[in-house]
């Protein structure tokens, strides 16, 4: 009788390991990389542009705003992180961050985020704001808020720079916050098929398209400059605009 037992609790056992091992695995951990053409690079990497070499001096952005299936999902706070909100990416002094760590497990389901600092967090000191929004050169002013994102090139005569955040916020200073979200507050939804082991990569070569840089034609966020008007698109910022940097790859 015993043996009868000890064989049903033996079978049960294996049971549930084959049971197990058929559900599908889930992560709490969303690796980030960047990309050059679809090949990984970092801020050793050489970017050809108009035949010219170009060398990262910084690339960091804020993804907030996070859910799957129409559910918030939360953070898991860290030296980069809130709950709510990550920085990521590297100013090629230190590391950088290039991982997003969430209070629960993803599911097989479509990951939405926002790149961007959320209207209620964007415009305040950074002097003594909390994690992540305490890097001062990631910031503006009161008034405009912060840098959703940076990129800063070295190239052989002159540097180039892409910095995107709100723009046309009204406050009685740039010192001041406004109160009402400004009128073009350059947030952009992103919404990307995850699947287990998935990795977030962003792609400069599909932002830059055929765009040269030149001494005269950064882009600082300004809807009337040329540059901008090629470049931001890719990021998803305009009328019905989507984005074409972002991919979630096995």
């Amino acid at each position: 009788m015993n043996n009868c037992k000890n064989l049903i609790n033996c079978w049960c056992v294996l049971l549930l390991m084959l049971l197990s091992a058929c559900q599908p695995k889930s992560n709490s951990t969303l690796l980030v990389q960047l990309l050059w053409q679809g090949q990984p690079i970092d801020c050793n990497s050489k970017l050809l542009l108009g035949g010219q070499p170009w060398q990262l001096q910084q690339l960091q952005f804020y993804l907030s705003n996070f859910s799957q299936q129409q559910q918030p999902l939360l953070l898991q706070p860290n030296d980069y992180q809130s709950t709510e909100l990550a920085l990521l990416g590297s100013d090629c002094q230190s590391p950088g961050q290039w991982q997003l760590q969430f209070a629960a497990p993803l599911l097989h389901a479509p990951l939405e985020f926002e790149l961007g600092v959320p209207f209620l967090l964007n415009h305040q000191n950074p002097l003594t704001a909390g994690v992540p929004l305490q890097q001062m050169d990631m910031h503006w002013a009161w008034q405009s808020g912060y840098k959703f994102f940076r990129l800063d090139l070295n190239g052989p005569q002159h540097d180039w720079s892409l910095h995107l955040g709100s723009s046309g916020c009204s406050s009685a200073s740039v010192m001041r916050a406004p109160t009402t979200p400004c009128t073009a507050p350059n947030r952009v939804q992103v919404q990307l098929p995850y699947q287990d082991q998935s990795t977030l990569t962003l792609d400069l070569a599909a932002l830059f398209g055929d765009f040269i840089p030149a001494a005269d034609n950064s882009c600082m966020a300004d809807p009337a400059s040329l540059s901008c008007q090629q470049l931001l698109p890719a990021l998803g910022i305009g009328i019905g605009g989507s984005s074409t940097v972002w991919a979630l790859q096995p």
